[in-house]
Protein backbone atom coordinates (compact mmCIF):
# COMPACT_ATOMS: atom_id res chain seq x y z
CA UNK A 1 0.00 0.00 0.00
CA UNK A 2 1.42 3.29 -1.07
CA UNK A 3 2.04 6.15 1.57
CA UNK A 4 2.72 9.69 0.73
CA UNK A 5 5.67 11.36 2.57
CA UNK A 6 4.13 14.61 3.36
CA UNK A 7 1.59 13.20 5.12
CA UNK A 8 2.99 12.84 8.45
CA UNK A 9 4.60 16.53 8.23
CA UNK A 10 1.71 18.58 7.04
CA UNK A 11 0.67 20.43 10.73
CA UNK A 12 3.67 19.00 12.37
CA UNK A 13 6.36 20.14 13.81
CA UNK A 14 10.01 18.37 14.16
CA UNK A 15 12.84 18.30 16.35
CA UNK A 16 15.99 16.98 14.94
CA UNK A 17 19.70 16.49 16.47
CA UNK A 18 22.74 16.62 14.35
CA UNK A 19 21.25 19.90 12.31
CA UNK A 20 24.49 21.81 12.12
CA UNK A 21 26.29 18.28 10.69
CA UNK A 22 26.71 17.78 7.14
CA UNK A 23 23.62 14.92 7.00
CA UNK A 24 21.67 17.29 9.05
CA UNK A 25 22.09 20.37 6.97
CA UNK A 26 20.54 18.60 3.91
CA UNK A 27 17.63 17.10 6.21
CA UNK A 28 16.98 20.75 6.98
CA UNK A 29 17.21 22.20 3.44
CA UNK A 30 15.20 19.14 2.11
CA UNK A 31 12.44 19.69 4.18
CA UNK A 32 12.01 23.51 4.07
CA UNK A 33 12.35 23.42 0.56
CA UNK A 34 9.29 20.15 -0.01
CA UNK A 35 7.34 20.67 2.86
CA UNK A 36 5.55 24.37 3.12
CA UNK A 37 2.97 23.13 5.29
CA UNK A 38 5.28 22.25 8.15
CA UNK A 39 4.77 24.38 11.34
CA UNK A 40 8.10 24.36 12.52
CA UNK A 41 11.83 22.75 12.76
CA UNK A 42 13.06 22.64 16.09
CA UNK A 43 17.12 22.71 16.03
CA UNK A 44 18.30 21.04 19.05
CA UNK A 45 21.61 23.11 19.20
CA UNK A 46 25.07 23.01 22.24
CA UNK A 47 26.11 26.01 23.22
CA UNK A 48 29.64 26.57 21.84
CA UNK A 49 32.38 29.27 22.22
CA UNK A 50 30.13 30.85 24.86
CA UNK A 51 26.99 31.04 22.18
CA UNK A 52 23.87 29.86 23.10
CA UNK A 53 21.28 27.77 20.72
CA UNK A 54 20.11 31.19 19.53
CA UNK A 55 22.94 33.19 18.67
CA UNK A 56 24.62 30.15 16.86
CA UNK A 57 21.40 30.01 14.93
CA UNK A 58 21.99 33.59 13.97
CA UNK A 59 25.48 32.73 12.96
CA UNK A 60 23.63 29.97 10.88
CA UNK A 61 21.42 31.97 9.17
CA UNK A 62 23.15 35.32 9.20
CA UNK A 63 26.18 35.41 9.94
CA UNK A 64 29.38 32.93 9.00
CA UNK A 65 29.41 30.13 11.83
CA UNK A 66 28.24 27.49 10.43
CA UNK A 67 26.60 29.71 7.64
CA UNK A 68 22.91 28.37 6.17
CA UNK A 69 22.66 32.06 4.79
CA UNK A 70 26.09 31.56 2.68
CA UNK A 71 26.20 27.96 2.20
CA UNK A 72 25.74 27.79 -0.76
CA UNK A 73 23.11 24.23 -0.25
CA UNK A 74 20.71 26.89 0.63
CA UNK A 75 21.04 29.01 -2.37
CA UNK A 76 17.16 27.82 -3.67
CA UNK A 77 15.20 28.29 -0.68
CA UNK A 78 17.42 32.18 0.11
CA UNK A 79 16.29 32.88 -3.21
CA UNK A 80 12.99 31.54 -3.90
CA UNK A 81 11.69 30.83 -0.28
CA UNK A 82 13.46 33.07 1.93
CA UNK A 83 10.67 33.20 5.02
CA UNK A 84 11.00 29.04 5.59
CA UNK A 85 14.30 29.80 7.56
CA UNK A 86 11.63 31.59 9.94
CA UNK A 87 10.05 27.81 10.64
CA UNK A 88 13.38 26.93 11.93
CA UNK A 89 13.86 27.28 15.76
CA UNK A 90 16.47 26.69 17.87
CA UNK A 91 16.66 25.09 21.15
CA UNK A 92 19.53 24.70 23.62
CA UNK A 93 20.45 21.26 23.92
CA UNK A 94 23.63 18.99 24.77
CA UNK A 95 24.10 15.00 24.34
CA UNK A 96 26.73 15.24 26.60
CA UNK A 97 24.79 16.98 29.43
CA UNK A 98 22.26 15.82 31.99
CA UNK A 99 18.52 16.14 31.12
CA UNK A 100 20.15 17.46 27.96
CA UNK A 101 20.66 20.49 29.44
CA UNK A 102 17.65 21.94 28.11
CA UNK A 103 15.74 25.10 29.34
CA UNK A 104 12.52 24.61 30.99
CA UNK A 105 10.61 26.48 28.53
CA UNK A 106 12.05 24.89 25.62
CA UNK A 107 11.30 21.59 26.66
CA UNK A 108 7.82 22.57 27.55
CA UNK A 109 7.93 24.38 24.11
CA UNK A 110 8.90 20.86 22.62
CA UNK A 111 6.99 18.49 24.34
CA UNK A 112 3.95 20.24 23.41
CA UNK A 113 4.73 21.33 20.23
CA UNK A 114 6.85 18.32 18.15
CA UNK A 115 5.39 15.09 16.86
CA UNK A 116 8.44 14.13 14.30
CA UNK A 117 11.81 13.38 16.26
CA UNK A 118 14.86 12.79 13.64
CA UNK A 119 18.02 11.81 15.73
CA UNK A 120 21.20 12.17 13.77
CA UNK A 121 23.90 13.57 16.34
CA UNK A 122 26.75 11.26 17.14
CA UNK A 123 30.35 11.71 17.61
CA UNK A 124 31.93 10.05 14.14
CA UNK A 125 34.85 10.17 15.39
CA UNK A 126 36.62 7.27 14.42
CA UNK A 127 39.59 7.77 17.62
CA UNK A 128 37.17 9.25 20.05
CA UNK A 129 37.87 8.48 23.48
CA UNK A 130 35.69 5.52 24.83
CA UNK A 131 33.91 7.50 27.59
CA UNK A 132 33.06 10.88 25.48
CA UNK A 133 31.85 7.90 22.56
CA UNK A 134 29.50 6.40 25.21
CA UNK A 135 28.24 9.93 26.50
CA UNK A 136 27.43 11.34 23.60
CA UNK A 137 26.07 7.87 21.31
CA UNK A 138 24.65 5.81 24.04
CA UNK A 139 23.78 7.94 27.43
CA UNK A 140 23.25 10.83 24.52
CA UNK A 141 20.76 8.56 22.62
CA UNK A 142 18.80 7.52 26.24
CA UNK A 143 18.45 11.33 26.25
CA UNK A 144 16.83 11.45 23.93
CA UNK A 145 13.97 8.85 24.34
CA UNK A 146 13.73 10.10 27.92
CA UNK A 147 12.46 13.30 25.62
CA UNK A 148 10.39 11.19 23.31
CA UNK A 149 8.54 10.04 26.44
CA UNK A 150 7.85 13.55 27.27
CA UNK A 151 5.85 14.56 23.77
CA UNK A 152 2.55 14.55 24.14
CA UNK A 153 1.66 13.46 20.64
CA UNK A 154 5.00 12.13 19.07
CA UNK A 155 3.87 9.81 15.65
CA UNK A 156 7.34 9.14 15.51
CA UNK A 157 11.06 8.93 16.35
CA UNK A 158 13.89 8.21 13.59
CA UNK A 159 17.44 6.91 14.46
CA UNK A 160 20.23 7.47 12.36
CA UNK A 161 22.67 4.18 13.32
CA UNK A 162 25.13 3.08 11.08
CA UNK A 163 25.80 -0.46 8.56
CA UNK A 164 28.81 -0.41 10.54
CA UNK A 165 27.60 -0.90 13.82
CA UNK A 166 28.05 -4.58 13.24
CA UNK A 167 31.40 -4.67 11.20
CA UNK A 168 32.19 -7.57 13.06
CA UNK A 169 30.09 -9.75 10.94
CA UNK A 170 30.98 -10.08 7.76
CA UNK A 171 27.23 -9.50 6.42
CA UNK A 172 24.39 -8.26 8.17
CA UNK A 173 20.77 -8.16 7.70
CA UNK A 174 17.48 -5.58 8.56
CA UNK A 175 14.36 -5.83 9.55
CA UNK A 176 12.29 -4.34 7.03
CA UNK A 177 8.19 -3.87 7.58
CA UNK A 178 5.30 -3.75 5.05
CA UNK A 179 2.38 -4.32 7.48
CA UNK A 180 2.90 -6.64 10.61
CA UNK A 181 6.82 -8.04 11.55
CA UNK A 182 6.70 -11.70 10.63
CA UNK A 183 10.15 -11.84 10.76
CA UNK A 184 12.71 -13.41 13.17
CA UNK A 185 15.45 -10.76 12.32
CA UNK A 186 16.20 -8.69 15.44
CA UNK A 187 18.34 -5.34 16.46
CA UNK A 188 21.57 -7.29 16.88
CA UNK A 189 23.09 -8.50 20.30
CA UNK A 190 25.56 -5.66 21.49
CA UNK A 191 28.95 -7.59 22.92
CA UNK A 192 27.88 -6.38 26.41
CA UNK A 193 24.76 -4.45 28.37
CA UNK A 194 24.75 -0.87 27.63
CA UNK A 195 24.46 0.34 31.07
CA UNK A 196 27.05 -1.78 32.34
CA UNK A 197 29.57 -0.08 30.31
CA UNK A 198 27.61 3.32 31.42
CA UNK A 199 28.27 2.61 35.09
CA UNK A 200 31.37 1.65 34.66
CA UNK A 201 32.39 5.62 33.55
CA UNK A 202 31.07 6.38 36.57
CA UNK A 203 34.58 4.76 38.86
CA UNK A 204 36.50 4.08 36.50
CA UNK A 205 39.19 7.16 35.28
CA UNK A 206 40.34 7.61 31.77
CA UNK A 207 43.63 5.87 32.07
CA UNK A 208 42.40 2.81 33.09
CA UNK A 209 39.20 3.05 29.99
CA UNK A 210 42.17 3.90 27.64
CA UNK A 211 44.12 0.68 29.18
CA UNK A 212 40.78 -1.93 28.34
CA UNK A 213 39.30 -0.24 25.79
CA UNK A 214 41.19 -2.61 23.25
CA UNK A 215 39.25 -5.52 24.98
CA UNK A 216 35.80 -4.00 24.94
CA UNK A 217 36.21 -3.43 21.37
CA UNK A 218 36.82 -6.68 20.25
CA UNK A 219 36.76 -7.42 17.07
CA UNK A 220 35.11 -3.82 16.01
CA UNK A 221 37.75 -1.38 14.97
CA UNK A 222 37.04 1.93 16.98
CA UNK A 223 34.58 3.33 19.41
CA UNK A 224 32.60 5.06 17.02
CA UNK A 225 31.10 1.32 15.42
CA UNK A 226 30.52 -0.04 19.48
CA UNK A 227 28.86 2.49 20.86
CA UNK A 228 26.14 3.03 17.39
CA UNK A 229 25.50 -1.00 18.27
CA UNK A 230 25.07 -0.13 21.94
CA UNK A 231 22.82 2.34 20.83
CA UNK A 232 20.85 0.36 18.95
CA UNK A 233 20.34 -2.05 22.11
CA UNK A 234 19.50 0.91 24.07
CA UNK A 235 16.76 1.79 21.84
CA UNK A 236 15.37 -1.50 22.05
CA UNK A 237 15.18 -2.01 25.70
CA UNK A 238 14.18 2.13 25.83
CA UNK A 239 12.02 2.90 23.06
CA UNK A 240 9.27 -0.17 23.46
CA UNK A 241 6.37 2.31 23.64
CA UNK A 242 7.73 4.52 21.13
CA UNK A 243 6.62 4.36 17.32
CA UNK A 244 10.57 4.25 16.60
CA UNK A 245 12.10 3.21 13.20
CA UNK A 246 16.33 3.16 12.82
CA UNK A 247 17.84 3.84 9.26
CA UNK A 248 21.72 2.25 8.52
CA UNK A 249 23.25 4.18 6.18
CA UNK A 250 26.99 2.64 5.38
CA UNK A 251 29.40 5.09 3.98
CA UNK A 252 28.01 8.61 3.55
CA UNK A 253 29.26 10.74 0.77
CA UNK A 254 28.82 13.89 -1.11
CA UNK A 255 25.41 14.71 -2.84
CA UNK A 256 23.90 12.64 -5.91
CA UNK A 257 21.05 14.85 -7.44
CA UNK A 258 19.55 17.94 -5.75
CA UNK A 259 20.37 20.91 -5.14
CA UNK A 260 23.86 20.66 -5.62
CA UNK A 261 25.77 17.26 -7.39
CA UNK A 262 28.87 17.04 -5.52
CA UNK A 263 28.16 19.17 -2.36
CA UNK A 264 29.60 18.15 0.80
CA UNK A 265 30.96 20.26 3.84
CA UNK A 266 33.68 18.27 5.18
CA UNK A 267 37.07 16.18 4.27
CA UNK A 268 35.48 12.74 6.66
CA UNK A 269 35.96 9.79 4.77
CA UNK A 270 36.33 9.28 1.20
CA UNK A 271 36.65 13.05 0.85
CA UNK A 272 39.85 12.89 2.65
CA UNK A 273 40.90 10.37 0.39
CA UNK A 274 40.20 11.87 -2.29
CA UNK A 275 41.45 15.55 -1.11
CA UNK A 276 44.70 14.33 -0.04
CA UNK A 277 44.77 12.15 -3.38
CA UNK A 278 44.67 15.30 -5.74
CA UNK A 279 46.90 17.38 -3.41
CA UNK A 280 49.92 14.46 -3.86
CA UNK A 281 50.37 13.82 -0.41
CA UNK A 282 48.41 10.90 -0.85
CA UNK A 283 49.55 7.97 -3.48
CA UNK A 284 49.42 3.91 -1.51
CA UNK A 285 47.26 3.11 0.73
CA UNK A 286 46.48 -0.37 2.08
CA UNK A 287 43.30 -2.04 0.86
CA UNK A 288 41.68 -4.11 -1.57
CA UNK A 289 40.63 -3.03 -4.89
CA UNK A 290 38.29 -5.83 -4.35
CA UNK A 291 36.46 -4.52 -1.72
CA UNK A 292 33.17 -2.80 -1.88
CA UNK A 293 33.48 0.67 -1.10
CA UNK A 294 29.67 1.19 -0.29
CA UNK A 295 29.36 4.58 -0.21
CA UNK A 296 26.16 6.23 0.16
CA UNK A 297 25.35 10.22 -1.30
CA UNK A 298 24.25 11.94 1.49
CA UNK A 299 20.98 13.36 -0.26
CA UNK A 300 19.95 9.42 -0.75
CA UNK A 301 20.82 9.22 3.18
CA UNK A 302 18.38 12.22 3.94
CA UNK A 303 15.57 11.43 2.01
CA UNK A 304 15.20 7.58 3.19
CA UNK A 305 15.25 8.98 6.51
CA UNK A 306 12.38 11.86 5.72
CA UNK A 307 10.12 9.00 3.95
CA UNK A 308 10.92 6.41 6.92
CA UNK A 309 8.81 8.40 9.54
CA UNK A 310 6.22 8.36 7.24
CA UNK A 311 6.59 5.06 6.31
CA UNK A 312 6.83 3.72 10.10
CA UNK A 313 3.63 5.94 10.91
CA UNK A 314 1.75 4.09 8.36
CA UNK A 315 2.17 0.58 9.79
CA UNK A 316 1.82 -0.91 13.07
CA UNK A 317 4.90 -3.41 13.71
CA UNK A 318 5.36 -5.62 16.81
CA UNK A 319 9.24 -5.42 16.60
CA UNK A 320 11.27 -2.26 15.32
CA UNK A 321 11.91 -1.80 11.82
CA UNK A 322 15.52 -1.44 10.61
CA UNK A 323 16.45 -0.53 6.94
CA UNK A 324 19.76 -0.87 5.66
CA UNK A 325 20.52 2.64 3.67
CA UNK A 326 23.61 1.38 1.60
CA UNK A 327 24.78 0.68 -1.98
CA UNK A 328 26.73 -2.80 -2.14
CA UNK A 329 24.07 -5.14 -2.90
CA UNK A 330 22.56 -3.10 -4.82
CA UNK A 331 24.75 -0.77 -6.82
CA UNK A 332 28.26 -1.92 -5.86
CA UNK A 333 30.88 0.36 -6.46
CA UNK A 334 34.65 -1.41 -5.70
CA UNK A 335 37.67 0.56 -4.50
CA UNK A 336 39.68 -0.55 -7.68
CA UNK A 337 37.36 1.29 -9.79
CA UNK A 338 37.71 4.54 -7.61
CA UNK A 339 41.60 4.11 -7.91
CA UNK A 340 41.28 3.94 -11.60
CA UNK A 341 38.83 7.02 -11.32
CA UNK A 342 40.91 9.44 -9.40
CA UNK A 343 44.13 8.83 -11.22
CA UNK A 344 42.51 9.60 -15.10
CA UNK A 345 40.56 12.25 -13.35
CA UNK A 346 43.31 14.12 -11.69
CA UNK A 347 45.28 14.14 -14.92
CA UNK A 348 43.03 16.18 -16.81
CA UNK A 349 41.54 18.12 -13.92
CA UNK A 350 44.79 18.46 -10.94
CA UNK A 351 43.89 21.23 -8.45
CA UNK A 352 45.01 24.27 -8.25
CA UNK A 353 47.79 23.72 -5.13
CA UNK A 354 49.17 20.21 -5.72
CA UNK A 355 52.31 19.33 -3.42
CA UNK A 356 53.39 16.49 -6.03
CA UNK A 357 52.11 14.67 -8.93
CA UNK A 358 48.98 12.59 -7.79
CA UNK A 359 48.38 9.06 -8.59
CA UNK A 360 46.24 5.92 -6.53
CA UNK A 361 47.51 2.44 -5.81
CA UNK A 362 45.91 -0.14 -3.30
CA UNK A 363 48.47 -2.93 -1.58
CA UNK A 364 47.01 -5.87 0.00
CA UNK A 365 50.55 -6.14 1.33
CA UNK A 366 50.78 -3.90 4.34
CA UNK A 367 55.00 -4.20 4.05
CA UNK A 368 54.64 -3.30 0.04
CA UNK A 369 52.25 -0.08 1.38
CA UNK A 370 54.89 0.81 4.40
CA UNK A 371 58.03 0.66 1.87
CA UNK A 372 56.12 3.02 -0.69
CA UNK A 373 54.79 5.09 2.30
CA UNK A 374 58.15 5.83 3.85
CA UNK A 375 59.94 6.26 0.69
CA UNK A 376 57.98 8.26 -1.48
CA UNK A 377 56.25 10.83 1.79
CA UNK A 378 57.74 10.57 5.33
CA UNK A 379 61.11 10.36 4.71
CA UNK A 380 61.14 13.45 1.51
CA UNK A 381 59.15 15.00 4.30
CA UNK A 382 61.38 14.69 7.19
CA UNK A 383 64.27 15.97 4.12
CA UNK A 384 62.22 18.75 3.35
CA UNK A 385 61.40 19.85 6.95
CA UNK A 386 65.62 19.73 8.09
CA UNK A 387 66.11 21.80 4.85
CA UNK A 388 63.44 24.37 5.51
CA UNK A 389 65.34 24.72 9.39
CA UNK A 390 68.87 25.29 7.60
CA UNK A 391 67.45 28.76 5.63
CA UNK A 392 64.48 29.46 8.38
CA UNK A 393 61.13 28.12 7.10
CA UNK A 394 58.71 26.36 9.16
CA UNK A 395 58.86 22.52 9.48
CA UNK A 396 55.34 21.39 8.12
CA UNK A 397 55.70 18.55 5.99
CA UNK A 398 56.27 15.76 8.84
CA UNK A 399 53.33 17.33 10.93
CA UNK A 400 51.05 17.06 7.53
CA UNK A 401 51.55 13.71 7.06
CA UNK A 402 51.08 12.67 10.57
CA UNK A 403 47.55 13.51 9.86
CA UNK A 404 48.10 11.85 6.61
CA UNK A 405 49.25 9.09 8.63
CA UNK A 406 46.45 9.20 11.35
CA UNK A 407 43.41 8.95 8.39
CA UNK A 408 45.42 6.08 6.24
CA UNK A 409 45.35 3.97 9.93
CA UNK A 410 41.47 5.05 10.83
CA UNK A 411 40.37 3.85 7.44
CA UNK A 412 42.65 0.82 6.87
CA UNK A 413 40.27 -1.20 8.46
CA UNK A 414 37.36 -0.28 6.04
CA UNK A 415 39.79 -0.41 2.83
CA UNK A 416 40.94 -3.74 3.33
CA UNK A 417 37.43 -5.41 3.85
CA UNK A 418 34.26 -6.07 2.35
CA UNK A 419 30.97 -6.42 4.01
CA UNK A 420 27.14 -7.59 2.93
CA UNK A 421 24.44 -5.35 3.99
CA UNK A 422 21.23 -6.93 3.05
CA UNK A 423 19.51 -3.62 1.58
CA UNK A 424 16.03 -5.09 0.23
CA UNK A 425 14.43 -2.55 2.32
CA UNK A 426 15.39 0.57 0.43
CA UNK A 427 13.82 -0.83 -2.55
CA UNK A 428 10.80 -2.46 -1.42
CA UNK A 429 10.50 0.97 0.39
CA UNK A 430 10.81 3.11 -2.30
CA UNK A 431 8.16 0.90 -4.50
CA UNK A 432 5.57 1.74 -1.90
CA UNK A 433 5.90 5.49 -2.36
CA UNK A 434 3.68 7.64 -4.94
CA UNK A 435 5.66 8.53 -8.37
CA UNK A 436 6.08 12.18 -7.45
CA UNK A 437 7.65 11.23 -4.14
CA UNK A 438 9.96 8.58 -5.37
CA UNK A 439 11.32 11.74 -7.85
CA UNK A 440 11.00 14.31 -4.71
CA UNK A 441 12.85 12.00 -2.08
CA UNK A 442 14.46 9.75 -4.46
CA UNK A 443 16.87 7.31 -2.69
CA UNK A 444 16.92 4.23 -5.47
CA UNK A 445 20.77 4.24 -5.33
CA UNK A 446 20.65 1.38 -8.33
CA UNK A 447 20.14 4.91 -10.46
CA UNK A 448 23.51 6.23 -9.33
CA UNK A 449 25.88 6.07 -12.25
CA UNK A 450 29.08 6.09 -10.21
CA UNK A 451 31.16 7.68 -13.20
CA UNK A 452 29.24 10.90 -13.33
CA UNK A 453 29.00 10.54 -9.40
CA UNK A 454 32.28 10.72 -8.74
CA UNK A 455 32.65 12.75 -10.96
CA UNK A 456 30.58 15.68 -9.59
CA UNK A 457 31.62 14.14 -6.11
CA UNK A 458 35.57 15.51 -6.72
CA UNK A 459 34.60 18.50 -8.80
CA UNK A 460 32.26 19.29 -5.49
CA UNK A 461 34.99 18.91 -3.10
CA UNK A 462 37.59 21.66 -5.54
CA UNK A 463 34.31 23.52 -5.85
CA UNK A 464 32.90 23.55 -2.36
CA UNK A 465 35.88 22.19 -0.10
CA UNK A 466 38.61 24.16 -1.72
CA UNK A 467 36.88 26.94 -2.94
CA UNK A 468 38.97 26.64 -6.37
CA UNK A 469 37.72 28.34 -9.78
CA UNK A 470 37.32 26.30 -12.65
CA UNK A 471 38.61 29.45 -14.78
CA UNK A 472 42.37 28.57 -13.47
CA UNK A 473 42.56 25.29 -14.85
CA UNK A 474 44.83 26.03 -17.33
CA UNK A 475 47.14 27.41 -14.36
CA UNK A 476 46.69 24.33 -12.32
CA UNK A 477 46.91 21.86 -15.54
CA UNK A 478 50.94 23.70 -16.27
CA UNK A 479 51.63 23.37 -12.26
CA UNK A 480 51.49 19.82 -12.67
CA UNK A 481 53.66 20.06 -15.57
CA UNK A 482 55.76 21.36 -13.58
CA UNK A 483 55.59 19.13 -11.15
CA UNK A 484 56.11 16.13 -13.55
CA UNK A 485 59.15 17.29 -14.95
CA UNK A 486 60.53 18.28 -11.58
CA UNK A 487 60.00 14.15 -10.92
CA UNK A 488 61.87 13.29 -13.94
CA UNK A 489 64.57 15.72 -13.48
CA UNK A 490 64.98 14.37 -9.70
CA UNK A 491 65.17 11.11 -10.92
CA UNK A 492 67.30 11.97 -13.44
CA UNK A 493 69.97 13.55 -10.78
CA UNK A 494 69.72 10.11 -8.68
CA UNK A 495 70.48 7.60 -11.49
CA UNK A 496 73.16 9.80 -12.39
CA UNK A 497 74.70 9.61 -8.82
CA UNK A 498 74.02 6.11 -8.59
CA UNK A 499 75.69 4.80 -11.51
CA UNK A 500 78.50 7.63 -11.02
CA UNK A 501 79.27 6.08 -7.51
CA UNK A 502 78.72 2.47 -8.22
CA UNK A 503 79.48 2.46 -11.86
CA UNK A 504 82.60 4.29 -11.82
CA UNK A 505 84.29 1.46 -13.79
CA UNK A 506 81.91 0.92 -16.08
CA UNK A 507 82.41 2.07 -20.01
CA UNK A 508 80.89 5.22 -20.62
CA UNK A 509 78.48 3.56 -22.76
CA UNK A 510 77.59 1.41 -20.10
CA UNK A 511 76.69 3.84 -17.84
CA UNK A 512 74.91 6.22 -20.63
CA UNK A 513 72.32 3.21 -21.67
CA UNK A 514 71.95 2.39 -17.69
CA UNK A 515 71.05 5.80 -16.85
CA UNK A 516 69.12 6.52 -20.25
CA UNK A 517 67.17 2.50 -19.21
CA UNK A 518 66.11 3.83 -15.90
CA UNK A 519 64.90 6.99 -17.07
CA UNK A 520 62.94 5.10 -19.73
CA UNK A 521 61.64 2.47 -16.88
CA UNK A 522 60.48 5.52 -14.57
CA UNK A 523 58.81 7.48 -16.92
CA UNK A 524 56.57 4.29 -18.21
CA UNK A 525 55.79 3.69 -14.62
CA UNK A 526 55.01 7.07 -13.75
CA UNK A 527 53.47 8.50 -16.82
CA UNK A 528 52.42 5.72 -18.49
CA UNK A 529 48.70 3.89 -17.69
CA UNK A 530 48.18 0.27 -18.39
CA UNK A 531 44.76 0.44 -17.32
CA UNK A 532 41.02 0.61 -18.32
CA UNK A 533 39.96 3.58 -19.27
CA UNK A 534 36.73 5.31 -17.65
CA UNK A 535 35.05 7.74 -20.00
CA UNK A 536 34.46 11.14 -18.42
CA UNK A 537 32.38 14.32 -18.13
CA UNK A 538 33.09 17.07 -20.15
CA UNK A 539 33.22 20.32 -18.39
CA UNK A 540 30.63 21.61 -20.40
CA UNK A 541 28.20 18.90 -19.72
CA UNK A 542 29.04 19.07 -16.05
CA UNK A 543 28.62 23.19 -15.73
CA UNK A 544 25.21 22.03 -17.14
CA UNK A 545 23.87 19.91 -13.88
CA UNK A 546 26.34 21.79 -11.27
CA UNK A 547 22.80 23.15 -10.27
CA UNK A 548 20.13 20.17 -10.20
CA UNK A 549 17.78 22.36 -9.39
CA UNK A 550 17.83 25.05 -12.29
CA UNK A 551 18.75 22.08 -14.36
CA UNK A 552 15.23 20.59 -13.71
CA UNK A 553 14.02 23.49 -14.22
CA UNK A 554 15.66 24.31 -18.15
CA UNK A 555 14.68 20.84 -18.91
Amino acid sequence: MAFRVKDVYVGSSVLLTGATGFLGKVIVEKLLWTIDEIDNIYLMIRTRKGKNANERLAGLLHVSLFDFSKDPLFNRIRQEKPHAFDKLIAVGGDMMVENLGMDPEDLKQISENVNVVIHSAATVKFDEHLRAAVTMNVIGTKRIIDLCHQIKDLKVLVHVSTAYANCDRVETVEKFILERNNQDFQIYKSPMAPQKLVDALTWMDDETLTKITPKILGLRPNTYTLTKALAESTIESEAKDIPVIIIRPSIVGAMWQGPLPGWTDNINGPTGIFTAVGRGVLTNMCGSNESKADIIPVDCVANIIIAAASHRVSINPTEIPVIHCSSGELNPLQWGHIVIFLDQFYKKYPMEQCFGVPSTYFHKSRTLFLINYYLKHHIPAAISDISARFVGKRKTNVKLYGKVWKMIETLHFFTTRGWSFNANGMPELYDRMTPEDQKEYNFDVRQVNWDSYLFDYVMGIKKFLLKENLENLDRSRAHLCRLRLKRQAIAALVYAGFISTFGRKWKKTTQYLTWIGAMLATYTYTEVSFRRRIPLKSLKDYTQTADYSRYLQRN
